[in-house]
């Protein structure tokens, strides 16, 4: 070590701190706590006595707490246009979720009106402190804690657990719809005027167009239309055929004989059979007269032209005649006859029915056109007396579930259940329910570091050269020596 003289004194002369950062920060660090020690230990007392005093002179608060448990079992009922949801679970309906639900209850417990009951019916004690009513979902369930602080653990247990009361009551009064069983009353005498008015209608309609169900009329109506018209089809061909038929039978007719002669018998006819002997005879007088005369004699001429209109007369006579004959009737003659007749009387009989159906086909037609008229109407009465009693059914049994909910009521059947009330005893609330052998040694812990922090606050603010370090940093330039220590008029130490 290298020695310095300075007025006559050797001081050693010390080479510029080499050590490591850390143990820097170190030495940093103690001589803080070694320089500002008295300071430290007074902050320490400011902060940590009135601390203890403060506590020790507090008064033991306590903590009443009641559970309920939110079960959404009971429907409410409330005001809609459909039977489908006139009740829901909640005001929210089917599709709120458990946390709305949760955050709802909780507003009602919180709500003014519970806390003004709650302070008229459970007043607060005049000596001690308490707290307010205070409402916490429970994690992962469906539960809600409510809870009061007080120094009085009597009154804490009574007022949270009628503030517990409470909320039941006024959970029933909100959910609930006010005057919803005699709106439905009212609506239900409404529409039995109203459906007593459109039945008193559609009566009137009935009798005034003899109808009595148009959606059974019509159709069977057009049912008979669509029959006679087939009818009418049908009658029209068979009038077709029977005329062919008829034109058909004419023709083989007329090449058919009315009778036939069954049997006959063929005799010599006398006539020609006379004329033939006279001719005989007549010839036989002529021969006899040839003998005598010539054949230009007069009486021979005269014989001969006898003779010849004899012949020629017997020209005219036919040599035999139908000695009997049996005359019948043409069997096919009568069998065409028959059927020609037949299907005259038949031709006669489809155009007779052909006029029939016609007529019925066009009274059908007008009376099934005049019906669909008179349907329409019809159908908007009917449907007006089938909406108006759908209405009424419906109110009716709104009604009924309305004289239920306010039986529900008045049995204080809700969705909300107290499940633990609150009995002492009760447990501290606040520092109160510390341990002393866990409150004091926070407090001092406490107060230390408060004490430190402000320690090296003030080192910190401290704008003075502290160490060979703060040298370096302000000026820049190293530290050859430091003097540890030096007094005038003593000897080196």
């Amino acid at each position: 070590m290298e020695w310095i003289q300075i007025d006559g004194k050797e001081l050693p002369l010390l080479e510029s701190p080499q050590s490591e950062e850390p143990q820097r920060r170190i030495f940093g660090f103690l001589n803080v706590l070694f320089k500002n020690k008295f300071f430290i230990a007074k902050v320490f007392i400011m902060v940590a006595l009135p601390i203890l005093i403060l506590l020790l002179a507090m008064p033991t608060e306590y903590l009443a707490k009641v559970k309920i448990l939110i079960k959404p079992t009971r429907a409410f009922l409330n005001l809609s246009a459909s039977s489908n949801s006139s009740a829901t679970s909640d005001d929210h309906g089917a599709a709120a979720k458990p946390e709305e639900v949760i955050n709802d209850e909780i507003q009602i417990i919180k709500s003014k009106e519970v806390r003004e009951r709650l302070a008229k019916e459970v007043p607060p004690p005049s000596k001690g402190s308490t707290s307010g009513l205070n409402a916490t979902p429970v994690k992962q369930s469906n539960l809600i804690e409510v809870s009061i602080t007080s120094s009085n653990p009597e009154w804490a247990s009574k007022a949270v657990n009628r503030a517990a009361e409470l909320y039941l009551e006024q959970h029933l009064k909100v959910h609930k719809t006010q005057g919803i069983e005699e709106f439905y009353d009212e609506q239900d005498k409404r529409l039995q005027t109203d459906l007593t008015k459109a039945e008193a209608a559609l009566r009137e309609f009935q009798e005034k167009e003899k109808i009595v169900d148009t959606s059974i009329e019509v159709p069977a109506d057009l049912q008979a239309l669509a029959s006679f018209e087939k009818s009418l089809k049908e009658t029209d061909s068979n009038i077709r055929e029977t005329e062919e038929k008829i034109s058909s039978l004419d023709g083989q007719l007329k090449q058919q004989q009315t009778t036939i002669s069954s049997s006959k018998s063929i005799n010599v006819n006398p006539v020609y059979a006379q004329i033939m002997d006279k001719i005989t005879k007549l010839e036989l007088e002529r021969d006899n007269l040839l003998q005598r005369y010539t054949s230009k004699d007069r009486l021979v001429m005269d014989k001969e032209k006898e003779i010849e209109e004899l012949k020629n007369r017997l020209k005219s006579v036919e040599a035999t005649k139908v000695g009997s004959e049996n005359i019948s009737l043409n069997d096919v003659h009568r069998r065409i006859l028959n059927e020609l007749l037949a299907a005259k009387v038949q031709l006669q009989s489809l155009k007779e029915r052909k006029d029939t159906l016609t007529k019925q086909v066009a009274d059908y037609s007008n009376m099934t056109t005049e019906k669909k008229q008179k349907s329409f109407e019809y159908d908007r009465l009917l449907q007006d007396v089938t909406a108006k009693k759908n209405a009424l059914a419906l109110y009716r049994q709104k009604a009924e579930e309305a004289r239920i909910s306010n039986a529900m009521d008045e049995r204080k059947f809700s969705n909300a259940v107290i499940l633990e009330k609150a009995t002492p005893p009760l447990q501290r609330a606040g520092v109160s329910g510390l341990s002393q052998w866990i409150l004091i040694p926070g407090i001092l812990i406490f107060s230390i570091g408060v004490a430190n922090g402000a320690a090296f606050l003030i080192d910190f603010l401290d704008t003075t050269l502290k160490d060979e370090a703060d040298i370096e940093a302000q000026t820049g330039l190293p530290v050859l020596a430091t003097v540890e220590h030096y007094a005038v008029g003593h000897s080196k130490s």
